[in-house]
This record gives C-alpha cells, structure tokens and sequence, in this order.
C-alpha cells in the first residue's frame, strides 16, 4: 500500500440519521501527522507552566483500542481532509474547517474513529502472526512509556518526571 489513493471514497452511512452518509477518502501521511501534531501542541498549550506529576505506572501489558488510538489525533484536522461529501444541506470544502465545525458531538465522535480505523494499521490482536507482541508495555519502575507498532520498530518515547 506504498502510495494513498485519494481518489478512491468510501460512503458512510450516518448512524441513527436515516438516509444520511458522510463520504471520507484516505488521508496522506503529512495529512494524519498534521493531526498528531496539532493534537499534542493543544495538549502542551492546555498544560503549559504546570508541573506534571510524577507517576510510575505498574507494568502493563494491554491492547490499544480504537478509541485510544483516536485520542492521538486532532478530531477537527482529520475531519477537514477527509470529508469529500455528505448528504446534509451545507456544502463540503475539502481542507477547510468551515462544514466540520457543524457537526454535532456524537457523529463527530463517531466520524473520527471511522477515520482512524481507515487510515492507521489494523489493531493488533494478543500477538501479532509473527509472535511479536504490538501492546503498549510499561517497564516497572520506569518513567519511559514505550508502544511497540511493528517488529524492530521502537517508537520515541513519551519520557516523564521533572
């Protein structure tokens, strides 16, 4: 899948809106890494000037879920670049944030993750078909967080503390 097709859609049938769809097209990489940055500078805004915590985690070894996946991304930046089209009265600007901003909570909510699940890797299961493990571990006594997305790949790490 080296190269995104932004040409190919996918039709979304709205929930518990009868007869109403939101077509999305697969995002670039640059498109999903503006998502991730844009997130993580309101994140540093909202906590700027604040001592963190200094939390040490247990070890854990868990799934990461869609929804947790999600919460990396910047809801509004995704939806911008992958609304093409939509049943409902307003017109769509592809790139712009003027027709996102009119959802409402709940079909935003649900749009992210429809995002998110087409445009990032498959969720991993216990183990991957490889035996690698793809969980977000936590080493006891550690102030690293360290999330493992493919076999020989090592991910920055999220460093805490002072």
């Amino acid at each position: 899948m080296g190269l995104v097709d932004i040409t190919k859609t996918d039709r979304l049938e709205v929930p518990d809106e009868a007869g109403q769809w939101i077509e999305v097209r697969s995002l670039l990489a640059t498109e999903m890494d503006e998502a991730r940055e844009t997130r993580l500078t309101k994140i540093i805004a909202r906590f700027a000037g604040e001592k963190l915590p200094d939390v040490t985690p247990p070890a854990v070894e868990q799934e990461e879920t869609l929804e947790q996946r999600a919460v990396g991304y910047d809801a509004l930046t995704l939806i911008k670049y992958a609304v093409v089209a939509w049943s409902y009265d307003v017109e769509v600007k592809p790139g712009k944030l003027e027709h996102v901003e009119l959802l409402d909570i709940a079909t935003r909510d649900w749009l992210v993750l429809q995002v998110v699940e087409r445009n990032t890797r498959p969720l991993p299961s216990n183990r991957s078909s490889n035996g690698h493990s793809n969980l977000v571990s936590v080493p006891e006594n550690s102030d690293t967080l360290m999330i493992s997305e493919e076999p020989g790949y090592t991910s920055p790490s999220l460093i805490t503390g002072d």
